[in-house]
């Protein structure tokens, strides 16, 4: 008796349809049970159904991991970030300058930049006190605006100008101290550096401080000038001295030789008149003192008493 086996083709197709599901399933649970963090970023995983919150990697180096297919893997950057509150004629930065008062009242505008970085063993915490990730605006930017603010209240205007890199020193020391005391950011966030760009004053202020150090740099000018006139006729005056004193001295000098003269004169001559002498030798010494300038001519007038020599320049 011949027997027939009938295959029957709709049971095949559906072992074939359950095959492909089957493969399709598993892949969707591979493909969605590996992760992927980059350099930089920490995976912060979260399964709801385990009720979990864990973290992957620590930015040193990319990596792929596995995870539940359900569970949502969000990425936190922990590499160095920064924020630029500057402004000037070209706009602002990320945020505008901090306006900030003195200590004498006076308005000021800061420019900074400041650079921080996310400690990553701390991811999970942050991450649970800002799930939406945004620790930078909520409490980073108030901190920094704290920070300066509460600083450049301690100084004046001017002593903003002269001790400007002590208010750099004291602003990181300040930041570093209030990211740790924050408890919000769960002592996440570490300080790389603080650039304090700027601090501009008002217009007004400046050109008041430009016409201050104008008018003392006259005076210091003038104080200068007085003190160099002063050393002058001082030395004008003490050369004039010196030279009346030289003067004196000749003369004096000139007087005891002439004397001494005349007494050898007297001495060897005594029946001549001591007066006839005298006139004679001063005469004599004048027209020798008046030959010897070459420069003046004389008129002598002679008479019965005595003799004149009239010099004429």
């Amino acid at each position: 008796m011949e027997r027939r086996y009938e295959i029957r083709g709709p049971r095949i197709e559906g072992l074939g349809i359950v095959a492909i599901v089957v493969i399709v399933i598993v892949g969707g649970v591979i493909i969605f049970s590996v992760g992927r963090v980059g350099v930089g970023e920490v995976a912060v995983v979260v399964d709801p159904v385990m009720g979990s919150t864990t973290s992957v990697s620590d930015g040193a180096n990319a990596r792929y991991f596995f995870k539940a297919p359900w569970a949502s893997v969000f990425k936190v950057y922990v590499a160095t970030d920064s924020v630029n509150m500057w402004t000037d004629a070209t706009g602002v930065g990320d945020f505008p300058a901090v306006p900030s008062l003195t200590m004498d009242g006076l308005r000021v505008d800061v420019d900074i930049t400041v650079r921080w970085r996310v400690l990553p063993s701390a991811v999970v915490e942050l991450f649970r006190r800002f799930p939406l990730q945004d620790w930078r605006d909520r409490a980073i930017i108030p901190i920094i605006r704290e920070a300066i603010r509460n600083l450049i209240a301690e100084f004046t205007a001017i002593e903003t100008i002269e001790k400007r890199g002590a208010i750099a020193v004291a602003l990181e020391e300040d930041l570093i101290d209030a990211f740790e005391a924050e408890p919000s950011l769960a002592s996440a966030i570490i300080l790389d550096a603080v650039d304090l760009r700027r601090i501009t004053l008002p217009d007004n202020f400046v050109n008041a401080i430009e016409s201050k150090l104008a008018a003392e740099q006259l005076s210091i000018a003038a104080e200068f000038n007085k003190t160099r006139i002063l050393i002058l006729a001082n030395a004008t005056a003490q050369s004039r001295i010196i030279a009346s004193e030289g003067q004196a001295r000749s003369r004096i000098i000139l007087a005891n030789a002439t004397r001494d003269a005349i007494d050898a004169i007297i001495q060897n001559n005594p029946e001549v008149s001591t007066d006839d002498i005298t006139q004679l030798y001063l005469y004599l010494e004048t027209l020798r003192d008046i030959s010897e300038s070459g420069n003046s001519q004389f008129i002598v007038i002679t008479g019965d008493q005595a003799q004149f020599i009239v010099p004429i320049p």
